[in-house]
C-alpha cells in the first residue's frame, strides 16, 4: 500500500487533480474516493481494500451502453 497526495492519485487515474479533490468530498458525491487527513492535507491509500473496492465500483459504472440499430 502507498500513501498518495491528490496530485499523485490524479496522475494514476489520468484525471485532473481538481476532480480527485471534488470526488473526495462526501457532500459532492454519493460514492466519494476513500480519503484520510494528515494534518490539513488529504491523503489516499493506493492499494488498500477500500480504494480497490471504490475503483472496482467506478470501473463497473463507467461503461456506456450503445444502442445498435438494425
Amino acid at each position: 500500500m502507498e500513501i498518495l497526495d491528490s496530485n499523485e492519485l490524479a496522475l494514476r487515474l489520468k484525471v485532473k487533480e481538481s476532480w480527485v479533490i471534488e470526488q473526495s468530498k462526501r457532500s459532492r458525491t454519493s460514492d466519494p474516493i476513500p480519503v484520510f487527513r494528515l494534518g490539513k492535507h488529504r491523503r489516499y491509500r493506493w492499494g488498500s481494500p477500500e480504494m480497490n473496492d471504490w475503483l472496482a465500483r467506478r470501473v463497473g459504472g463507467t461503461t456506456t451502453s450503445r444502442k445498435t440499430w438494425s
